[in-house]
């Protein structure tokens, strides 16, 4: 898949690493959002707590959330760049989830229409943890010389 070498001391390039965090949180969200649509009443909205892939809770929005995510994991793990852009994306989206998924389950409310569960805000909440990193750890080594300034 990538044809980078090694550095010196037998560690991979960061980018590598970060393109690759990028494609396992890509197939993990889509693996999430295409099991939602297969599992019976993935088709629904609003809260139910019977519906759910292993511990997860799924809605037809959040399958068409995990899988839209899932499919730009897959074309940001391509390019260092896209990883970056990839990474502010998924910060962004999954902050904004974790917190309604916060106010849903601290007020019970019955408009819970994404219907969001604890275990769903914690992947989401750990999901934009990762994506700030992704966004902000930097993919090249600094160069350091043995001259200062």
């Amino acid at each position: 898949m990538s044809t980078e070498r090694s550095s010196p001391d037998g560690m991979l390039p960061r980018k590598v690493w970060l393109m690759r965090l990028a494609l396992l949180i890509g197939v993990v969200y889509l693996v999430l959002g295409i099991a939602g649509f297969i599992v019976g009443n993935g088709g629904q909205i609003g809260p139910d707590p019977q519906r759910t892939v292993w511990v997860f809770s799924i809605s037809v929005l959040l399958n068409i959330v995990h899988t839209g995510v899932g499919l730009l994991g897959l074309a940001a793990s391509r390019k260092p760049a896209a990883t970056r852009i990839y990474g502010w994306l998924m910060f962004f989206v999954f902050t904004g989830l974790s917190a309604y998924g916060l106010v849903a389950a601290a007020t019970d409310l019955p408009g819970n229409i994404v219907n969001v569960n604890a275990p769903a805000i914690l992947l989401y909440g750990s999901t934009a943890i990762a994506g700030l990193f992704l966004a902000l750890f930097p993919a090249r080594r600094e160069v350091r010389t043995g001259t200062s300034t």
